[in-house]
């Protein structure tokens, strides 16, 4: 009997799923509440209020490309935390990027009055705010825009001059639309565009040498394995299945599995690494994010838990094979046409928890055949 066709990949994006028009619906559906004028002709520089974490971070490029195309002639300022600044070089939509400091005591407060002092100094016209937290619309309060947009959460409403109300009308959305949603006060927005990294094409050459000095074959396959996940341990598929699959597809292919990941993950990398019969090559902690970004560039897929290099790879057009327990891909899944989304449904899920209370069932039924059969519909079609 011949092998069973590969089944059609489960894909998350605006292409399809949910339809563009049930998306303008729900933007449509959302208010806003003008609490002082709004004159565009006036905004000439922008402060964008960036999220915390790299895969919600990668998910706003969308918004801040349409905002930059509102507003060609303004000069537009990321303030973001180290982890994620590096999301936002090279974005052609960003002029600057601010280091954002947090809020005492993580940084002394003297420390944290000059930045707002060198905050305010910049004199902003509109500042537009990601986050929901209550933090972020005071920073930027503090950092005196004259015009503040963002969700009404969080009991913060008070701090805008331009809410928007009714963001429930978002759920069931993925994120990109969601960070949209924000834009509500400037009319009309799209639906349309995929988050998109952009790297130098020296970036993109180092990391080809670092992958040829490791004892990589540019002819030869190369897969990634993301097996992290910052959110905690109910988003992280069984180490001892990510070595199986991972020598599946070395004895397959004669594939390079590199590790990807953060300082955090190494311990469960060297654990999966271990229970390997095939060679691998382990980075998880040992690249900068830039780095780890050209290396996901030249990967010809990524097998991966929702993580933020998840959604990396996604916007380097590299497919990621995705696995999801606890957490929704309808909502963060990768947005892309170039993915496979692998998830059973059970009663539980999605839960949104950290630690399983029950017996990780979500999980479970992810098996080894299912999760390699999704690898080789990508690297079939390289």
């Amino acid at each position: 009997m011949p092998p069973k066709a590969p089944r059609h990949p489960i894909s998350i994006g605006n292409h399809h799923s949910p339809l563009p028009l049930a998306v303008q619906q729900a933007f449509n559906q959302l208010t806003v509440q003008h609490r002082r004028k709004f004159f565009p002709h006036q905004i000439k520089n922008i402060l964008v209020r960036a999220v915390n974490w790299v895969g919600d971070a990668i998910m706003t490029l969308p918004a801040i490309g349409d905002l930059k195309k509102l507003y060609p002639w303004a000069r537009l300022s990321v303030l973001a935390h180290e982890r994620v600044a590096p999301v936002f070089q090279q974005q052609p939509a960003v002029d600057e990027i601010i280091p954002y400091l947090p809020k005492p005591p993580a940084t002394p407060m003297k420390t944290w009055l000059v930045s707002l002092a060198a905050l305010r100094q910049k004199k902003f016209d509109l500042a537009v705010i990601f986050p929901n937290s209550f933090e972020a619309a005071l920073v930027t309060w503090l950092a005196g825009a004259p015009h503040r947009v963002g969700y009404g959460t969080d009991g913060r409403a008070f701090l805008f001059t331009q809410v928007v109300w009714g963001v429930d009308n978002m759920a069931g959305l993925h994120q990109v639309y969601r960070h949209k949603g924000v834009l509500r006060p400037f009319g009309r927005i799209s639906a349309d565009g995929f988050p998109e990294l952009i790297l130098t094409r020296a970036e993109q050459e180092a990391g080809k040498e670092l992958l040829v000095a490791n004892g990589w074959r540019p002819s030869q396959k190369i897969v990634g394995l993301s097996p992290g996940a910052a959110y905690g341990p109910a988003k992280q598929w069984p180490p001892e299945r990510f070595a199986a699959v991972a020598d599946l597809l070395h004895r397959e292919c004669d594939a390079l599995i590199v590790f990807l990941g953060a300082a955090s993950d190494q311990e469960t990398t060297r654990r999966i690494a271990g229970a390997m019969q095939s060679p691998s090559l382990n980075l998880a902690g040992r690249t900068d994010l830039r780095t780890a970004f050209a290396m996901i560039y030249h990967l010809d897929i990524l097998i991966t838990n929702d993580s933020g290099l998840m959604h990396a790879a996604a916007a380097l057009w590299t497919p990621p094979v995705a696995l999801f327990g606890s957490t929704d891909p309808c909502a963060t899944g990768p947005f892309t046409p170039l993915a496979s989304v692998v998830r059973h449904p059970v009663p539980c899920s999605p839960c949104l928890k950290r630690q399983c209370p029950e017996d990780n069932m979500c999980w479970e039924l992810i098996t080894v055949t299912e999760v390699a059969e999704q690898a080789r519909y990508w690297l079939r079609r390289q």
